[in-house]
């Protein structure tokens, strides 16, 4: 009996073993691949290349059906597709980097943002002008982790500026709010949305930092496993979706449209600051080709974490992060005459 037992759990244990090392593909009754994508955040107009793509039959030509998953928590995403629990996601460069220096086989396939989306926003009479001028003034940031932290902290690297040169706030999500009560004197914000909120209280500058820093910033990502064992269906996920980010840039209009499907409980009264937030996302995602992704920025990011004692070193194989082989021949967009 107790030989039994034993044989029942050995039995069980590998069930859940090869369970956990299965690749989750289900097929349609058509034979489309099911695929969830990953997005964190809440479903917005900054995802429109992806509704455009999707209402537009990209993604059905490639023989995928497209589920949308959303979630603030982007870490679930790096961990699930670390273990294969899902396949794609939309994901932050230096989250790459950092799972992969725990072991996690994240591989970036796509680059969305050709620009860094972050920077500090100041008042359009601030004396604040460059990085420079940020020591010694109050600067709020949402957390001291993520993309905006790293992206400030790039930015303070450019001016021989730390973060004891300055007086930083933690501020989670309110940094329209405390601007406008001119708590800080400066925000670091997305500045696709926020600094557009702030206008509403006064006028605004913004310094960017991918003017100053070429850091890698959100984009599709799969894992090795997924690359190796169905790499025709990660290029078709890649070329869909460099078509979706073409066809916005091209006529934004049509992309809003198609994106409201999506984001059907967007009161009428915001559209137009919507359609703004729009426009201001594509020119992060303007490119001479679209999706390719730059080495000389994956150093750069690496750095900085290594800086920011984020990394310990540099990884051992920094290329195996990143890929281009995937990437289609997408026209590169013009607008519409």
């Amino acid at each position: 009996m107790k030989s039994l037992r034993v044989m029942l759990l050995l039995i069980l244990l590998m069930t859940a073993v090869a369970a956990c090392d299965s690749d989750n593909e289900e097929k349609t009754s058509d034979g489309k691949s099911k695929v969830t994508l990953f997005m964190s955040y809440v479903p917005s107009v900054q995802f429109a290349p992806v509704y455009v793509a999707y209402e537009k039959g990209y993604f059905a030509e490639e023989g995928i059906e497209l589920d949308f998953e959303n979630s603030f928590n982007e870490i679930d995403g790096v961990d699930r597709i670390a273990v294969n629990n899902l396949q794609f996601a939309i994901l932050s460069g230096e989250q790459i980097l950092l799972g992969r220096n725990v072991g996690k086989p994240l591989v970036y396939v796509m680059e969305w943002y050709h620009r860094f989306p972050v920077g500090v926003v100041v008042p359009a009479d601030s004396d604040i002008q460059t990085p420079d001028d940020l020591r010694g003034r109050k600067v709020s940031l949402p957390y001291f982790q993520g993309a905006s932290y790293i992206g400030l902290r790039a930015l303070l690297e450019s001016a021989n500026l730390g973060e004891d040169d300055l007086e930083l706030q933690e501020v989670g999500f309110d940094a329209p709010a405390v601007m406008c009560e001119r708590q800080v004197e400066a925000a670091t914000v997305y500045i696709a949305n926020e600094p557009l909120t702030i206008s509403q209280c006064y006028d605004v500058r913004v310094i960017e930092i991918s003017d100053y820093a070429n850091l890698v910033s959100n984009g599709l990502v799969t894992n090795e496993k997924t690359i190796k064992d169905k790499p025709d269906l990660v290029r078709g996920m890649v070329r869909a979706l460099q078509r979706g980010v073409a066809d916005t840039i091209a006529n934004p209009d049509e992309a809003f449209e198609l994106a409201l499907k999506h984001v059907s409980d967007l009161p009428a009264e915001q559209h137009e600051t919507q359609r703004q937030v729009l426009l201001n996302s594509i020119e992060l995602w303007r490119s001479d080709e679209i999706g390719a992704t730059n080495p000389a920025a994956w150093e750069r990011t690496q750095q900085i974490l290594i800086d920011m004692g984020l990394l310990p070193k540099a990884l051992d194989n920094l290329n195996a992060s990143y890929t281009n082989e995937f990437l289609s021949d997408v026209s590169r967009p013009t607008p519409e005459s």
